[in-house]
């Protein structure tokens, strides 16, 4: 009983990271993000913040794409 109880405490500690939309959505994002003139000047990992933050307030919180996007925007660029 032991052992089965230290397995899924290591299964459980050692998951990996689970998103609730799809890799392309996040690719998608950050791709457009990219290519957007407006955001040269802004570092991948903070426009890959920003995706990650606008996409989960988008589909796990069922925020408004345009309330999401400015919020997360002053979060990650400012």
């Amino acid at each position: 009983m032991k052992a089965i109880l230290i397995i899924s405490i290591i299964l459980l500690t050692y998951s990996g990271t689970a998103y609730s939309y799809p890799e392309s959505q996040m690719d998608d994002c950050v791709s457009s993000a990219l290519s957007n003139p407006a955001t040269k000047s802004i570092s991948e990992n903070a426009i890959k913040n920003y995706c990650d933050c606008a996409l989960k307030a988008i589909i796990d919180e069922d925020k408004d794409v345009r309330e999401s996007g400015y919020e997360c925007a002053q979060k990650n660029f400012n």
